[in-house]
């Protein structure tokens, strides 16, 4: 497989951040009601990278515990959405929440995962034309060095992170968003960007 087709050019960049600012304006809208309190997403950075590179980065950080939660979606464009957050930002959310059980915290947790991930990739999917269907979220906490370890980074080859944080009168919840794919995802998503750019000529 030609390198090239993994890759994608400033144009579709351009386009796939629009897609996700999209996506994210009608996430963050839920993610308020369910908190009760008004949120605001932070523009997301967007990236994409091999699944080995995203395991040697994280290997460079301070190494801490990390609330990893991820939902798997199916179809067109398939793969896995993962909502990543160090601990003092789930703290934060707990404190927010005002939550004292650790189980009502991996619940909020989920519960955060299942509004975001499956807010952005159906808007996502309406973008580019894709049909997708969920599977139950799952919630981990583990140290970096051990993220090379779930099952989401060993099933997939590529990762399109976005960096976003949730920002609260009070405090703030910094977390990253991984949309893990597969090769033929990726060449997928850059054929639909392309005829989206085409439509724009």
């Amino acid at each position: 497989m030609n390198t090239a087709d993994l890759v994608l050019t400033e144009d579709e960049k351009d386009v796939l951040q629009e897609l996700i600012n999209i996506s994210y304006g009608s996430a963050t809208a839920v993610i308020a009601e369910m908190l009760d309190a008004f949120a605001s997403l932070s523009i997301p950075k967007i990236e994409i990278i091999c699944t080995k590179e995203l395991i040697a980065r994280s290997k460079k950080l301070k190494m801490s515990s990390y609330f990893f939660s991820s939902q798997a979606f199916i179809g067109d464009f398939s793969g896995e959405c993962a909502f990543f957050i160090d601990e003092k930002s789930a703290n934060n959310l707990a404190k927010h929440l005002e939550l004292e059980d650790k189980e009502d915290l991996d619940d909020a947790i989920l519960e955060l995962t299942n509004v975001l991930t499956s807010s952005l990739i159906t808007k996502l999917a309406q973008e580019v034309d894709a049909q997708v269907t969920y599977a139950p979220p799952n919630i981990f906490k583990f140290h970096l060095s051990e993220i090379g370890e779930t099952s989401a980074i060993k099933n997939n080859s590529q990762v399109i992170t976005i960096q976003t944080q949730l920002n609260f009168k009070d405090q703030k919840i910094h977390g990253e968003i991984f949309i893990l794919t597969k090769d033929g995802s990726i060449q997928w998503l850059k054929k639909q960007l392309n005829n989206i750019l085409e439509s724009m000529m």
